[in-house]
């Protein structure tokens, strides 16, 4: 059959997302990271248990005893179910605050194509960590190559691909990793002409915005849960679920930042469900803004100990276990380049440590029972429960100890949690909420009801 122009961009998108052959070794796909059983997370149960949730990247790693044997990325997944809904990243003066942008540290600010979600896109390609292709032009380059080149210059005009003429050693170099000694510091190493390059430019920003336009679609981002249902008066919830909304949006103050589209109250008693009149039918469950929870360090994240050169001559974290993983503050501070606006280097201070504010929709969505699902940036917390247990009693069972040193006769994540890893720019609104086992098993249910493909 054939699509509508609508439906041609959002599958143009599907296809690159799905796509292994535009990773530097032709072997890893988007979705390989961002698996759509496990909400657009990660969808390996042992990779939450042994790596925080990060996935090995194109490039193997060689070099004889070394671990990790992948290059890896030094974070949990974040899950783009709803990405293209966040606006790009702005600062307000008045709230003090930053708003939208996407990644866990806000890099992906949207401020040249004006969406987030697309620039996000346009990250992981070029990551010498993920799929590790040594200039953007070599991606263009894979989908002129593609099974699916001309439906790219359908969509996005004739001549947006065939129109370019590469080197003769293209193969060559889009074959070599991003970050080998080779390169040097040389970040467009394809020799293209001037309009070549612009050509090559321009459609690698049709190739991010295919790709947000596939992340806005019902594939993706459809808001068929249960409690979209319930909102328009589709379905009701169960007893627990509906104590869980009361605490969701009252006594536990989750919706002070994952906003439901009500209200919230954490010292009086919330409504009942039926007399809260929605403002929002379509609800995103985050703010927007970003916040240091304060997490542990994570000491499985393989990214510690790639501290060492890899066969090209590449170090991914040369720190070590000394790197400090500061968040927003990285990006803010030039950890991957100036920040696009001049004057947001100076908030480095108050935003170290913070992360995005992820939506909570898809949150429990796992492809079977039992699955192990890595939460957060580092991958620290790996079940709902334990992700409301340490809102409840951060500041209950705290002990000034890394991960795997709790005390003796204390569990960890039970009845200890190790120091923060970053401990400036703390959110003291969590903590200490004064919910009884019960009531965190009520939380998680309602935080069930998040979980899209309901059917009513």
């Amino acid at each position: 059959g054939t699509l509508d122009p609508f439906h041609q961009v959002q599958t143009l998108g599907k296809l690159e997302i799905f796509d292994p052959n535009l990773a530097v070794n032709n072997n890893l796909a988007c979705s390989f990271c961002h698996d759509p059983a496990a909400g657009y997370g990660n969808g390996a149960s042992i990779l939450s248990v042994f790596t925080g949730g990060s996935n090995p990247g194109s490039v193997p790693i060689t070099v004889h005893g070394a671990y990790p044997n992948n290059r890896i990325a030094k974070r949990n997944p974040q899950s783009y179910v709803y990405a293209a809904y966040f606006p790009p990243l702005q600062y307000l003066t008045a709230q003090a605050d930053f708003y939208g942008g996407n990644f866990w540290d806000g890099r992906a600010t949207g401020y040249r194509l004006q969406n987030s979600a697309a620039e996000q896109g346009q990250d992981p390609p070029a990551d010498p960590e993920e799929m590790a292709n040594p200039d953007t032009a070599c991606v263009v380059w894979k989908l002129s190559l593609s099974k699916y080149s001309s439906f790219f210059e359908q969509v996005w005009g004739t001549g947006s691909l065939s129109s370019i003429v590469w080197p003769s050693d293209v193969s060559t170099i889009c074959s070599t990793p991003k970050g080998a000694a080779t390169f040097g510091s040389n970040p467009t190493p394809l020799a293209l002409t001037p309009a070549d390059r612009t050509r090559a430019n321009q459609a690698y920003d049709e190739f991010g915005q295919a790709i947000a336009a596939y992340e806005a679609s019902s594939d993706v981002s459809p808001f068929t849960s249960k409690f979209d249902y319930f909102l328009v008066g589709k379905t009701t919830l169960t007893p627990q679920e509906e104590r869980g909304y009361d605490l969701f949006r009252g006594k536990a103050n989750c919706n002070s930042c994952h906003l439901d589209g009500t209200g919230t109250s954490p010292t009086h008693p919330a409504p009942p469900p039926a007399a809260a009149t929605p403002a929002d039918v379509r609800p995103m469950f985050t703010d927007f803004t970003y916040n240091n929870i304060g997490l542990p360090k994570n000491l499985n994240l393989p990214w510690y100990y790639e501290n060492t050169p890899d066969q090209f001559g590449f170090t991914g974290n040369p720190q070590g276990f000394a790197f400090v993983d500061f968040g927003m503050g990285l990006f803010l501070n030039g950890y991957y380049g100036p920040p696009p606006n001049s004057s947001w280097a100076a908030l480095y201070p108050q935003f170290q440590g913070k992360f995005q504010t992820s939506t909570v929709r898809d949150a429990a969505m796992v492809p079977y029972s039992g699955f192990v699902k890595a939460l957060m940036h580092n991958g620290y917390l790996t079940s709902l429960k334990e992700v409301v247990h340490f809102y409840n009693t951060r500041d209950v069972f705290p002990f000034p100890v890394q991960s795997g040193n709790c005390p003796a006769k204390t569990v960890e994540k039970v009845t200890c949690w190790p120091m923060p890893e970053v401990s400036a720019n703390l959110n003291m609104t969590i903590g200490n909420l004064k919910l009884t086992d019960g009531e965190e098993n009520d939380l998680v249910a309602f935080l069930q009801t998040l979980v899209d493909g309901f059917q009513p």
